[in-house]
């Protein structure tokens, strides 16, 4: 795009931004216009090469709700990214600074206390929110709170409840305040719950996995995993030149779309002219460069021959599980052949394969694609998807299936309701062990996918191949 004409786009934005009339304390000084709300922090920064940033930040909640940076090309798509951000900032502002969810076996029992809490809350004109909801829909809708409280006929789940919940605070109503709806008691007790959340150093750590095999490798590659947990989208990318990471951010938006990948491959090679491959992961079934059944708006389509038409620069587009897979195998030097078994809360699970340090992808890339088959199963997957017992059902036959098959010594497990791996290990035991003599198989947890999918997307840049 022409320079001159991109430098008047960007001042056109800018002045429509200003005369927007907005009620959101919008201040502007030199390289930056500021909006601020009761409850976020946003701000629209204008860099040089005509990069505009724009982020939205909870105050509440301490954490970034959205984030983006472009380079101005379009004047409509820059409308609309700002249009995307303002609906962010208008959700945040008309929520209450505090939903806290009341729970018990069924949610009847806690919805006559919620509702005389939220009485007290409107007449003391307090930000807080307080909805009641049965324990089996507990982790489908967690990530809708801030606070969760378990009645004391379910206080036995508490233990449970906060392991996994671990990026929620967690608590019993004790017995003599629910039996009574003491509503003041029960506010006393979430307004100390949030002061514990926001102090929670916890809440804001990111673990770093790093390489423990040779990755010797003399390019510049760009890397993006793309994922939703619920209630954002993401971005996460890095910028490796051999095995250092230049450069590491993350996008958050409510939608993703063909144009944020452009936006990122965009801003990157400003900075580093000389990246030679791109490599992608995206949820869904990855064959050869063509992308089917993935959340990103027009995302199914040839991603591969897209990007390398437009780029001219070689792309590596590759499922995620796939690609956590191959994390693996790059951030430990003891196993060279396991399966990866990645269970989300709600959905199907997926699989990847490492054999000999090779990805197995099979015909048509449909290998690991478990949620093809036939399980067995005592209810229909959707609502075993939702409960720690049901995903652990799930979790337990989807393994055994696969022992059956690959009989691998080594499953890497990622999901968010399994907190304790030795309970699946003990149900395999007790199933084969009296077909299979003294079987065993080794059950490894972890806790950071992203890190992972990373890692792999850089080894793929490596490989530049599947077997």
């Amino acid at each position: 795009m022409d320079e001159f004409l991109s430098d008047i786009y960007v001042s056109v934005f800018r002045r429509w931004i200003v005369l927007q009339g907005t009620d959101l304390g919008l201040v502007e000084d030199e390289n930056k216009i500021s909006l601020n709300t009761d409850s976020t922090e946003s701000y629209i920064t204008f860099n040089n090469n005509n990069i505009i940033e724009l982020c939205v930040y909870n105050k509440v909640k301490d954490n970034t709700e959205f984030y983006l940076h472009f380079q101005m090309k379009n004047l409509k798509h820059a409308v609309n990214l700002f249009e995307e951000m303002k609906a962010t900032i208008d959700k945040i502002s008309t929520k209450p600074y505090i939903n806290v969810m009341l729970c018990c076996s069924g949610g009847l029992t806690t919805s006559f206390f919620a509702q005389k809490i939220n009485e007290t809350v409107e007449l003391l004109d307090l930000n807080i929110h307080v909805s009641a909801v049965g324990y089996q829909k507990l982790y489908q809708i967690k990530d809708d709170y801030d606070i969760v409280l378990l009645a004391p006929q379910i206080s036995y789940e508490l233990a449970q409840a906060k392991a996994l919940l671990k990026d929620k605070i967690v608590k019993e109503i004790p017995a003599g305040v629910f039996a009574t709806y003491d509503v003041h008691t029960i506010l006393d007790i979430i307004e100390d719950s949030m002061k514990e959340y926001q102090n929670d150093e916890n809440n804001h750590h990111k673990e770093r996995i790093s390489f423990q095999r040779n990755t010797e490798i003399k390019e510049t590659v760009l890397c993006l995993s793309i994922y939703n947990n619920n209630q954002h989208n993401y971005i996460n990318y890095r910028v490796y030149h051999h095995q250092h990471i230049k450069l590491e951010k993350e996008i958050v938006k409510n939608t993703i779309s063909l144009n944020d990948i452009y936006s990122v491959i965009d801003i990157c090679l400003l900075d580093f002219p000389k990246i030679k491959k791109i490599a992608i992961s995206i949820p869904g079934i990855v064959n050869n460069g063509q992308v089917l059944s993935t959340f990103v708006e027009n995302g199914n389509c040839h991603l591969k021959d897209i990007l390398e038409k437009k780029y001219k620069i070689q792309a590596i587009i590759s499922n995620d599980v796939n690609s956590a897979a191959l994390g693996y195998y790059a951030s430990q030097n003891q196993y060279d052949s396991f399966c990866f078994l990645f269970q989300p809360i709600g959905i199907d699970a997926g699989l990847g394969t490492v054999i000999d340090g090779k990805l197995i992808t099979g015909n048509s890339s449909i290998a690991g694609e478990v949620k093809f088959l036939p399980l067995d199963l005592s209810q229909p997957k959707e609502e075993l998807y939702i409960t720690p017992k049901g995903i652990l059902e799930v979790v337990y036959k989807l393994i055994l299936t696969t022992i059956c098959i690959l009989s691998p010594t080594v499953i890497v497990l990622y999901c968010d309701l399994i907190d304790d791996p030795q309970i699946v290990e003990d149900k395999l035991k007790e199933s084969l062990n009296g077909h299979v003599e003294n079987y065993h198989i080794n059950i490894i947890k972890i806790d950071n996918l992203q890190q992972y999918i990373l890692l792999g997307l850089f080894n793929l840049c490596i490989e530049d191949s599947f077997d």
